[in-house]
């Protein structure tokens, strides 16, 4: 099923391009175009683009949507430095390799927000609360998790240019679980402020901190590497796995009586 998706289809058009999963980014939010203007009535429209909270900045958990995943991500590349998969490349600590590194830090987070921002409007702007109408919260969170690790395996099997080290058995099935745990992450952060933008940021932080930690690095081996960091790596799965069972434990927000929830988005929308 997962190969019809429209990732796949760009996958299997584009298989040796760089620009294949950049262009794979755009979609979702292309298939909520697309519902929007032939499947949404014409009176519906505005409304439906205004359950996405796009004008709800969700500002107080931007430190939290930001740090988090970076520091789950980055410290996978950690890891491969105490298993001696890597080696760190020399740093330039000088007052002007600082400041390069930091506007460029801010600048890769500014644009992967953007960038996934795309994605995020179809995948916990539209999805997740559709499927939270059919299951539980928490279901609901894992299910669209798995749905989003599913839309990237015909770029992982099809593509040479997106996750291309390791083996294919083992990559492929790690990316999916890592992303439908991290899924439950964004889930979390959506159903706390019910706003795509820091979702977005979210999701645009854990691809910094992944494009950063790679440029950090100098691989032993670039498949090893592969196995231990990155989107496919193990260290980043079990640093994702414990957070993501730790939310749907413990998050109070998927706690909240059904009642209650109705009352806090209603409360949302008119403040919106």
């Amino acid at each position: 099923m997962c190969d019809t998706l429209p990732g796949g289809e760009v996958g299997g058009a584009l298989p040796h391009a760089g620009i294949t999963a950049l262009l794979s980014a755009f979609a979702p939010v292309t298939a909520l175009v697309i519902i929007t203007f032939i499947f949404t009535p014409r009176g519906r429209r505005r409304a439906l683009w205004g359950e996405f909270g796009l004008k709800r900045s969700g500002k107080r958990l931007w430190p939290f949507a930001l740090v988090v995943p970076m520091l789950l991500a980055g410290g996978a590349y950690g890891a491969a430095l105490v298993l001696d998969v890597a080696d760190l490349r020399a740093v330039d600590l000088t007052s002007s390799g600082v400041a390069v590194w930091s506007a460029n830090l801010a600048t890769t987070l500014a644009f992967m927000t953007v960038l996934f921002l795309a994605e995020e409007l179809g995948w916990r702007g539209y999805l997740l609360p559709r499927i939270q109408q059919l299951t539980s919260r928490r279901r609901a969170a894992l299910a669209t998790g798995f749905i989003h690790g599913c839309f990237h395996l015909p770029l992982i099997l099809s593509a040479t240019t997106y996750d291309q080290h390791g083996s294919r058995w083992l990559v492929a099935p790690v990316v999916v679980v890592t992303i439908t745990m991290g899924g439950v992450f964004y889930a979390y952060v959506w159903d706390r402020t019910h706003s795509v933008w820091p979702v977005a940021m979210a999701h645009g932080a854990v691809n910094t901190a992944f494009a950063f930690g790679a440029g950090a690095v100098v691989a032993r081996s670039e498949a090893d590497l592969a196995y231990v960091a990155g989107e496919s790596g193990l260290a980043t799965f079990a640093a994702v796995a414990v957070v993501g069972a730790f939310f749907l434990a413990r998050a109070r927000v998927w706690r909240t009586e059904p009642a209650a929830v109705e009352v806090r988005e209603r409360e949302l929308a008119r403040a919106a």
